[in-house]
Order: C-alpha cells, then sequence, then structure tokens
C-alpha cells in the first residue's frame, strides 16, 4: 500500500499517464526527486506548470535583484504566517543554506516563528519583514506610507516588487498545501 501525501487521493509518478509524467519530469527537483506539493496538484495537472513558474520566476529568474537568500527569508516567513510546515522546513533549510553563517540563520527562523522581528537582521530587513507580515494578515490595510516606509530602509522599488511577488507567490502555495493537507514525508529538503 502506498503511503498518502495529502487528504486528497493523488497520482504517484508510477501510476502518472503519459501526460502526466511528462508535467511531472519537467518539474523533478535537481536530485530527481518529486515533490510531494506536485504530487498534491496531481487532480488539477493543468496548474503545476503555471505554478511552478511562477515560483522560478519569483525566487530563480537571472533578472531579480532580491538577494535570493532574502527571498527564502520572506518566503519562509509567509509560511511560518500561514503555519505551513511543508513550506517552512524546505525554505528554512534553503534560507540556512545560502546563508554565510548558519547559527545566526537558525536564530533567525526561531526569532520568525516567536514573531520577534527585530532579532531577524539589520533594520532594512526587519522593515521589510514588518511590510511582509502585515502584507500577509491585513493585505486591506497597505497603504501608500507602508512603500515609502521601504524606500526609506533603503529598498528599491524593484526590490518592493520582488518582495510582493514573492509574498503573493508564497501565499497561493501556503493555501494549497495547507489546503489539501500535503505533508512532507521522507522527502529530501531544499535546494530547488
Amino acid at each position: 500500500m502506498r503511503k498518502r501525501i495529502s487528504w486528497l487521493n493523488d497520482v504517484p509518478y508510477s501510476d502518472a499517464d503519459t501526460k502526466l509524467r511528462a508535467i511531472y519530469d519537467r518539474v523533478l527537483s535537481p536530485n530527481g526527486q518529486l515533490d510531494n506539493l506536485y504530487r498534491g496538484f496531481s487532480l488539477s495537472p493543468q496548474t503545476i506548470l503555471p505554478a511552478d513558474d511562477l515560483y522560478k520566476a519569483a525566487l530563480h529568474d537571472d533578472s531579480n535583484v532580491l538577494a535570493p537568500v532574502f527571498a527564502e527569508l520572506v518566503g519562509t516567513y509567509v509560511a511560518v504566517l500561514a503555519s505551513c510546515e511543508y513550506a517552512k522546513a524546505h525554505h528554512g533549510h534553503n534560507f540556512v543554506s545560502l546563508s554565510t553563517d548558519a547559527e545566526s540563520a537558525n536564530r533567525i527562523l526561531a526569532a520568525l516563528e516567536m514573531d520577534e522581528l527585530d532579532q531577524c537582521g539589520s533594520t532594512q530587513e526587519i522593515v521589510a519583514l514588518q511590510y511582509v507580515r502585515k502584507l500577509c494578515i491585513q493585505p486591506s490595510q497597505i497603504v501608500s506610507t507602508d512603500i515609502d516606509n521601504l524606500r526609506a530602509a533603503n529598498w528599491s522599488d524593484k526590490e518592493i516588487s520582488e518582495i510582493v511577488q514573492v509574498v503573493a507567490m508564497f501565499s497561493y502555495f501556503v493555501r494549497v498545501i495547507n489546503g489539501v493537507g500535503i505533508e512532507l514525508g521522507d522527502e529530501k529538503l531544499g535546494l530547488y
């Protein structure tokens, strides 16, 4: 009997028809793993590639100016705010792996869990994380002065735009993951 990865039925790689298998092949991780995330999408396969394209554009496009390590921190914080263990595990791992100081990175992740943003980096990073929190929890309360605050903390408009894209993309993913109960299981964590 195969192990369930969510509360819904799903189609494992071995049972995928030709069309779904071709989609799966395009989203395999660099180590050849089909993440449970995409198995969890298998009943709506038309959404897999657009979701993966958005993920790659928001986090991995060569034209992005936001530091990848900070983008991973933003994504992890969205997962923390949504209590999404799956995304917290993957992207927290990526944040630590991309950091120059793993011990400090792990302290920052612990501070995020405790909602102690003042312990989460530089003043510039803290201002951005405060914005991320507001955008996740009170999106209708975002006002132009929130953008002014980010600019005053030396975030460029392009970086702000990318922060918003990462927040929006992760907000989508954590809702899919939490909505159908996708579990981490024994899959290998990170990097991409």
